[in-house]
């Protein structure tokens, strides 16, 4: 018998059926003073998201900028809300790599935060003795003599960075290069988010939630990642005002797939961005008839960092 110890498969259950992505708009750090608080208020986000197994973030974009005081250069408050959001999700040893140099200015809060320990490929690291890890595509050292001589860019390869001192050459596969994937180490071999972690997974099978820009109220609802779309919008008042949006009484059967987008504003935020585009739903009188039910917190709130966990919480208790 050989003294190589062998690796058994743990198969995880795959229960999940309900999949939230949540919509936050960039008025969430209006409040800030600088990009100490503002990642400080992203990164509750990130752990409240990584706690409820939240599939996605999307970023409701407006014209604002942020100006760090290390650089003149300004960056869109959404792109900033985003890199974060990613960074928080991103294992340390893929950092350096992931986020170009522009971007690194704008982590230097970030990274001296705690790690969220609540992430899939996480969670079960010890569990697994390091089976699994996320890796980052990069180019083949060797590419043929036949792309030599065309001159042709090589876009795939069968190295990934693992964060090892040496890069992991897949068994038998090529995959585009500058792509997130999840690797088995043993069989040397891609493999699905849910192979791997089970029910903690993304949308879409990816790592952690996925997150996007809406630029706009078309986009917010039209460019979902989801083959499928959403299966139901609700609306979640982050201030008291009337609207005609019915309150939410049920949610799909445990069971049933679904896809349940949920939208955390003021309703003036809406009413602006539906005005911005409104001649994309010349029948539409407004934002309201874009959503299925609203459902305002237990106790008022007009900060999206206060409402996430109360809103995910009664979800998770009442339907």
């Amino acid at each position: 018998m050989s003294g190589m110890k062998k690796f058994k498969k743990v198969e995880k259950p795959l229960s999940q059926t309900r999949h939230y992505s949540l919509c936050i708009p960039t008025t969430l750090v209006s409040d800030c003073c600088n990009l100490s608080q503002i990642t400080h208020k992203i990164y509750q986000v990130a752990k409240f998201a990584s706690l409820f197994n939240v599939s996605e973030l999307v970023i409701l974009e407006n014209d604002s900028h942020v100006q760090t005081g290390a650089s003149k250069k300004k960056i869109s408050t959404a792109k900033l809300i985003l890199a974060l959001l990613q960074y928080f999700v991103t294992p340390p040893y893929l950092c350096n790599t992931v986020f170009n140099e522009k971007f690194k200015p704008y982590l230097i809060a970030a990274s001296k935060l705690p790690r969220l320990s609540t992430l899939p490929f996480t969670r079960y690291q010890k569990q697994d003795h390091g089976r699994y890890r996320e890796g980052l595509t990069i180019k083949m050292q060797k590419p043929t003599l036949t792309r030599k001589k065309t001159g042709k860019e090589f876009k795939q390869t069968k190295y990934i960075n693992i964060g090892k001192p040496e890069a992991l050459a897949l068994q038998s596969q090529l995959v585009p290069i500058n792509a997130r994937v999840t690797i088995d180490t043993i069989t040397r071999k891609i493999v699905s988010p849910q192979e791997a972690y089970g029910d903690f997974t993304g949308t879409d099978s990816l790592y952690g939630y996925y997150t996007r820009i809406a630029s706009s109220f078309t986009d917010l609802f039209m460019k979902s990642p989801l083959k499928e779309g959403y299966t139901q919008s609700i609306y979640v008042p982050l201030a008291t005002r009337e609207t005609n949006i019915p309150a939410l009484s049920s949610l799909p059967a445990i069971g049933t797939p679904s896809n349940i987008l949920l939208v955390f504003s003021a309703w003036d935020t809406l009413e602006r961005a539906f005005e911005l585009d409104k001649d994309q739903f010349l029948e539409c009188q407004g934002p309201q008839e874009f959503f299925d039910a609203q459902l305002p917190c237990p106790l008022p709130v007009s900060d999206v960092v206060d409402a996430i966990p109360m809103t995910l919480t009664t979800l998770s208790t009442l339907f």
